[in-house]
């Protein structure tokens, strides 16, 4: 059920949930990225002998991958200007610390944990310049309107970002994405546009959830027989998967997109399985 109250300009959204010790503190990418570095010191043990020399030259550069990872993760609790700066040093630290992986193991293929370190922090900075606030279906269904007054709200607060929204009249299933709403370069949005949201989804939606990536779901069917088989929800800046895409682009750089009227009797379908195609990396909200 959606909620018919206004929209309020200063309504809360949640908070997010507990961070390693030392990152929720942290203001600066620095701080952030050094509370995670501690982490890592304590959490990979490497061995010193073994493989030998290489391993040991190649300490360094792993931890300084694991960290990065972890701390775009978090990147989200940093200030718009400060978390910009910080996700454009990761890419730089990204690039030099999987170079000198490389040179370690000149002429020969990586082994597989070390290149799959460097994968890790390569998808993480990809999730992190498409991070969005996320909501998901909470129960078993969620059946959205029109979204004309919401996308009228939000243009007015000057909201200059990308949202998509469920398609009017066609049912989400639980832990299917029902919203995602983005800045670009990943910011975080205001508090008073991620409440509007939230209210204008009601009860049947959970979130919203920071610091993952913007997510589409994807309603899979069995052509030899017309029946739906599943949802797959996938990273938006991952490969499109086959299917008819639930979310649809309410607004798009700050621009108005056109939304279709709901499809009569597009509701009546019966709840399937949702899949969901990655990890989910964003904060969970807190308890109210």
């Amino acid at each position: 059920m959606h909620s018919d109250q206004p929209i309020p300009s200063d309504a809360p959204h949640k908070a997010p949930g507990d961070v390693p010790a030392g990152a929720e503190a942290a203001s600066t990418w620095a701080a952030l990225l050094g509370a995670w570095t501690d982490y890592a010191r304590a959490a990979v043990a490497l061995p010193e002998e073994g493989e030998g020399g290489r391993f040991r030259e190649a300490v360094a550069p792993i931890i300084t991958l694991h960290a990065i990872a972890h701390a775009l993760g978090d990147s989200a609790r940093l200030p718009a200007d400060e978390r910009a700066a910080g996700v454009d040093r990761a890419a730089v630290q990204i690039r030099e610390s999987a170079a000198t992986l490389h040179a370690i193991w000149s002429g020969e293929p990586l082994p597989e944990d070390v290149a799959e370190v460097i994968a890790d922090a390569e998808e993480s900075l990809e999730d992190a310049r498409h991070a969005a606030a996320i909501w998901v279906v909470a129960s078993e269904r969620l059946v959205a309107r029109h979204p004309a007054d919401l996308i009228a709200h939000l243009l007015a607060e000057g909201f200059e970002g990308d949202l998509h929204l469920p398609t009017p009249g066609v049912p989400l299933f639980e832990g299917s994405p029902a919203a995602c709403i983005a800045l670009p370069g990943g910011a975080t949005p205001r508090e008073a546009l991620l409440a509007a949201v939230h209210i204008w989804l009601g009860e049947d939606a959970d979130g919203p959830f920071e610091g993952g990536p913007a997510v589409q779901a994807y309603r899979q069917i069995d052509f030899a027989t017309g029946a739906v088989t599943r949802d797959l929800v996938r990273p938006m800046h991952a490969e499109p998967a086959p299917g008819q895409p639930l979310l649809v682009p309410a607004i798009l750089a700050g621009e108005a997109m056109r939304v279709q009227l709901p499809i009569r009797g597009a509701d009546r379908l019966d709840p399937v399985e949702v899949v969901t195609e990655y990890e989910t990396e964003g904060d969970e909200p807190a308890e109210d």
